[in-house]
């Protein structure tokens, strides 16, 4: 069989952790740089991420490649390195060029006077007196005349500098060096006394480079004043410079063990670190920044409880090394810092800190440590947390509401800040022993205490709430209900061709993530076949059209996956059954590597072979007898491109884009793709390329993009160039040539070909939208009839005809803009099905109703019947869309864009009601209140925008702007009673707002009693059992609360949907998944009669219909 196996590396892109990264322009050592944070977040593929560059740095033909510094070409998100420059560039890079050196290159071109205006600081020296110039001068004799050299002259003028450290072959150790530049130690001799700072495989240290460019430092003049604004920098010993994928930038800012252990080479008095002799002495020295621990000052008591309270929650929620229990390490590993999109210049100190961590008692690992509470407060690690009763306590009496303060506000202007737990004084202190008995007599009778849980790394802490009682009696067990596809909305033709057929039966076929969908246009019903677990990446239809075979990638899991599951997610082909969607035969499982480029059956032999195309480096074309799962002949490998410094191109996974039987040859195959149109004929057990065949005049084309035939066995192929080539079997040679060729037949690329029985050739172009027809009759003359479809509609990706051996021309298109319509050359064409064609973020369902609105980065919002499975209506607002809400009466739609714009719909017919600009950033969520009195969004700024709505909808006025998350918000829920709010951000915290005070909340006792309005937020402690059955790695995206508030759904990274119980409480909660979108899960709602779930995809921008069903497949609803 095949001497290769499956690729289990899988890229995983939820670690992907936000990176700030540097790009330059090519060949411009002026440009400074544009530095941006990348995640997959903003720049879901490499394609977003180089159109963006290509707005941001001009260059002749946008941004095409990206390149490190060395030359070595970035192909993916993945590979961008944290803190590190890189070059954009059009075509091949321009090596010897010092990129980012622009502050310190000379503006000769800048020759305006000084009294034209001030002068920036770089431009002074160029407007110095004379005798100013001489100084210098004078200055640099006496130097020399003493003996000192340029070096020390140099470093005399320097100020000290504190710089970070980083082994270059342990990237965890690192330490902070603070550098005199009027030390007498010479550059080498600094260098050897930094190798007592980190750890090193082959010390001493010998070499400094700088950690964004890697450019390798040569001395102290070099350091403080060619690199003054590099403040991290790798140092290297014996061994070359190590260029892997290195930790986000969190792990190398200032820490409190920095602070404690740094070291100095200036001759400041301080003692050296405890384990270093007196050599280290003489150049590095300790330095402690200490602060004298403020008094302890009695406050009332309430308010100090609540301060402890907080002040214990921030110091278990600051990461720290799991591993260490009652020493610390001489250098801290990455997550002993602080998290990714903390600033830890604004963490608080203590003077208690090192005594605190060096305490003798254990706890374990899962727990934080923090000083011993009071007997009332402590609660066992083992016990979930449930509430404790006493019934000789008397509950407290609740305090007066206060009046709104929205009225107020809307009289005054917006403040610039909101207080939240982060503006106490950072030095409150921790408590001790002695201080708990103080407390004692506050701690209430009853009291819930948190759960704790990791997520990513960081530790979270949720309280329970009072509904958390009135759970399932098993939290833990799956619900009795699970999903079952009802309906697709959307077709895949953004990036596939050739994937759409008409049947026997006047079903339409095609494919969308891992679900195949048979589409009956006059009934309007669908079948699905739910056989495949990964994405479909091709299809081919048998001869007598009872059979199908489709084709799927190799899917992305976590680490952790059994490796039986993993080989069943591996690439491989299925066929199966048209009229009973059974599964016939299963070919190539832990065969095929990456995916299947292309599939096809034979026809003389009536189908008995399959031709599959592996999507590998290598290409295998392979030929089966489907029905026995035995493999026939095989070629040794797919030889692309014969020069040697084409090798980074061959690897790529879209070499070959189309292959096929000869429909009146079985022995004979045809292949194309970039650059290339083989063709292969069967012999022995072996495919053997004809070397003869498939020449073109001149240059090949970049791209074989289509590929068809015509009834007298002739090979047709279009191009990315526009031209149509028709190919001729020489009688003689038997060697296919050139015949005919249409030259620019369409603009750019020619995406689809089409013969019909009648002898005429369609095709389709993809940048011009043009269906033109072509009679092979006459010469494959042009017919001189075409249609033009809108730009909404797009490019022609697939071309069938209706009626097989009909002479009404009636076909059906797929387009790039997931799309089919049907229609002929001399008729209209009308649309069958649409749907989004970019990345879809916005989902919301209609409150009353079984409706249900998407908003998409195609600037498209649609509203569509999950009764009728039918578009509404369709309005293109003209900006990308990120999210969306209907309005409590379901009367008016809120659409968040990512230009920092909310537009208002009425949902009736999509009219433009109004919009309203806040600012330039994403609004992520938008919610409006279960009153309707109040719209709130979370915007890309870390700031949660509340709105007053006014005029029935009409009239929305800004009320305030609360400000205590430190990353982008991404979920919102509202209270019941319109009093709070609460809300999740990118770095995974959950905050909670009291709309009275307009503050952040931080009263545990206050917030347990809140009755929520929806669950949107992915944290808490009534959805905490979504994670723990997570793999590592696993994000959820996403998660969804009946109205009943019994069943709970959930949307990860993987494309997995998983159905829970609600309260979903327990560790170990087992649930009901789900797998058919080809991307990450970015939305789940249930319908408001809660029998209908609406997912929606991420890149492949598909919508899945899910209906509630029993375990004998009943879609009745009752207990869950």
């Amino acid at each position: 069989m095949f001497a290769y196996g499956p690729n289990h590396a899988v890229r995983n892109k939820s670690k992907f952790k936000t990176r700030l990264v540097t790009f330059y322009r090519n060949g411009d050592k002026h440009f400074k740089g544009l530095t941006i944070p990348v995640n997959y977040k903003n720049y879901s593929t490499w394609e977003t991420l180089l159109m963006y560059l290509g707005d941001k740095i001009s260059l002749p033909y946008g941004v095409r490649h990206v390149y490190t510094l060395n030359g070595d070409q970035i192909h993916d998100i993945g590979e961008l390195d944290d803190g590190r420059g890189y070059v954009c560039a059009s075509g091949q890079f321009i090596s010897r060029i010092s990129y980012g050196r622009v502050k310190n290159s000379e503006k000769y071109w800048n020759n305006r006077k000084p009294s034209a205006g001030p002068l920036r600081k770089t431009d002074k020296l160029l407007f110095k007196r004379e005798h100013d110039k001489q100084q210098p001068e004078a200055a640099a004799s006496q130097y020399y005349s003493n003996g000192h050299t340029t070096d020390m002259q140099q470093r005399s003028w320097a100020k000290p500098r504190a710089i970070i450290v980083v082994s270059n072959t342990n990237r965890d150790s690192r330490a902070k060096i603070l550098l005199n530049p009027r030390t007498s130690q010479s550059f080498e001799h600094v260098l050897r006394d930094m190798s007592q700072a980190v750890m090193l495989h082959n010390p001493p240290v010998k070499q400094l480079y700088t950690w964004k460019t890697e450019e390798k430092v040569h001395s102290f003049s070099q350091l403080f004043h060619e690199f003054q604004d590099h403040d991290v920098f790798i140092a290297c010993g014996l061994e070359p410079l190590r260029r892997v994928q290195i930790p986000s930038d969190s792990s190398l800012e200032e820490s409190d063990t920095d602070r404690d252990n740094g070291y100095t080479n200036g001759q400041d008095n301080g003692m050296p670190p405890p384990h270093q002799g007196p050599k280290y002495n003489q150049s590095y020295q300790s330095f402690q920044r200490k602060r004298p621990a403020k008094k302890f000052k009695r406050s009332d008591p309430e308010e100090t409880y609540e301060a402890y309270q907080r002040q214990r929650r921030s110091y278990e929620e600051s990461p720290r090394d799991s591993s260490s229990e009652d020493t610390l390490p001489p250098i801290k590993p990455k997550h002993a810092f602080t998290r990714s999109t903390e600033d830890v210049s604004t963490r608080p100190r203590h003077p208690h800190r090192q005594m605190l961590r060096r305490s003798t008692f254990k706890i374990s690992n899962s727990q934080a440590e923090f000083p011993v509470l009071p007997k009332e407060f402590q609660t066992q690690p083992d016990e979930v947390p449930m509430e404790e009763t006493d019934d000789n306590h008397t509950p407290c009496e609740k305090k007066e509401a206060k009046p709104s303060r929205v009225t107020q506000l809307l009289n005054v202007p917006s403040p610039e800040h909101v207080q939240s737990d982060s503006d106490l004084p950072s030095d409150f202190g921790y408590f001790q022993e002695k201080y708990a008995k103080r407390f004692k007599h506050l701690a209430p009778k009853t009291y819930y205490s948190p759960a704790r849980l990791s997520i990513h790394g960081q530790m979270r802490e949720f309280y329970p709430t009072d509904d958390v009682m009135t759970g399932h009696a098993n939290p833990s067990a799956a619900p009795k209900k699970k999903l079952k596809l009802d309906w697709v909305y959307g077709y895949r033709g953004f990036d596939c061709g050739n994937n759409l057929f008409v049947l026997s039966s006047s079903e339409l076929a095609y494919y969308v993530g891992a679900v195949v969908v048979l589409y009956d246009r006059k009934a309007h019903t669908q079948r699905h076949y739910v056989g495949h677990n990964e994405d479909i990446q091709c299809m081919a239809l048998h001869p007598s059209g009872t059979y199908i075979a489709t084709g799927q990638k190799e899917g992305h899991l976590p680490d952790s996956t059994p490796p039986d599951v993993v080989i069943s997610h591996s690439a491989h082909v299925r066929v199966w059954q048209v009229s009973s969607l059974c599964t016939h035969a299963i070919i190539g499982l832990d065969c095929f590597q990456v995916g299947i480029s292309a599939l096809s059956f034979s026809n003389e032999n009536e189908g008995k072979w399959l031709l599959i195309v592996d999507n590998s480096k290598n290409h295998i074309l392979s030929v089966w007898d489907w029905n026995e799962d035995l493999l026939l002949a095989q070629n040794e490998e797919y030889e692309l491109l014969i020069d040697p410094t084409h090798e980074i191109q061959q690897s790529q996974n879209d070499m070959v884009v189309v292959a096929d039987f000869h429909p009146q040859i079985d022995s004979l195959i045809v292949s194309a793709g970039k650059q290339h149109l083989y063709f292969w004929t069967l012999d022995n057990n072996r495919i053997v390329r004809d070397r003869r065949s498939g020449i073109f005049e001149g240059d090949n084309p970049k791209y074989i993009t289509c590929l068809a035939f015509s009834q007298v066995g002739e090979v047709i192929v279009g191009d990315a160039t526009g031209t149509i080539t028709i190919w001729e079997k020489d009688s003689e040679t038997e060697v296919f040539c050139i015949r005919h060729k249409i030259q620019h037949a369409h603009e750019r690329s020619v995406y689809s070909l089409c013969m019909l029985e009648d002898g005429t050739l369609l095709s389709g172009g993809g940048l011009d939208r043009r269906l033109l027809a072509w009679d092979s009759m006459r010469d494959y003359a042009s017919v001189k009839v075409e249609r033009l479809f809108p730009e909404s509609a797009g490019g022609i990706r697939a071309i069938a005809p209706v009626n097989m051996g009909g002479a009404d021309g009636v076909v059906v298109l797929g387009t790039t803009k997931n799309s089919i319509m049907i229609g002929s050359l001399r008729t209209k064409f009308n649309y069958i099905l649409q749907g989004h064609s970019e990345e879809l973020w916005a989902l919301e369902t209609h409150p009353t109703d079984s409706f249900f609105v998407t908003a998409g980065y195609d600037c498209f919002v649609m509203l569509w019947s999950a009764e009728n499975n039918k578009l509404v209506w369709k309005v293109n607002v003209e900006k990308p869309c990120l999210s969306c809400c209907f309005d409590p009466t379901g009367a008016i739609i809120a659409v968040g864009t990512t230009v920092g714009r909310f537009v208002i719909l009425h949902a009736a017919n999509g009219m433009h009601v109004t919009s309203v600009q806040i600012g330039s950033d994403k609004l992520d969520a938008i919610r409006f209140s279960p009153d309707g009195s109040m719209l709130v969004m979370g915007s890309h700024d870390h700031k949660i925008y509340i709105f007053a709505v006014m005029d029935d909808g009409q009239v929305y006025r800004k009320v305030i702007a609360l400000q205590g998350h430190g990353n982008f918000l991404t979920h919102i829920d509202w209270s019941v009673d319109n009093m709070f709010l609460r809300s999740v951000s990118g770095n995974y915290d959950l905050l909670y707002w009291d709309l009275q005070e307009m503050k952040q909340e931080g009263n545990k006792q206050k917030i347990r009693g809140i009755k929520w309005e929806t669950n949107n937020c992915i944290l808490g402690y009534n959805v905490m059992g979504i994670w723990p059955s997570r793999d590592r790695g696993t994000d959820i995206n996403t998660v969804g609360r009946s109205n009943n508030h019994q069943i709970l759904v959930a949307g990860d990274n993987y494309g997995f949907l998983s159905l829970f119980r609600y309260p979903c409480t327990s560790f170990k909660a087992e649930s009901h998944e789900s797998k058919h979108h080809s991307s990450h899960v970015t939305g789940t709602k249930f319908l408001f009669n809660d029998q209908v779930v609406i997912s929606s995809g991420g890149v492949d921008a598909v919508l899945l219909q899910w209906r509630l069903v029993d375990k004998k497949g009943r879609a009745h609803y009752d207990s869950l």
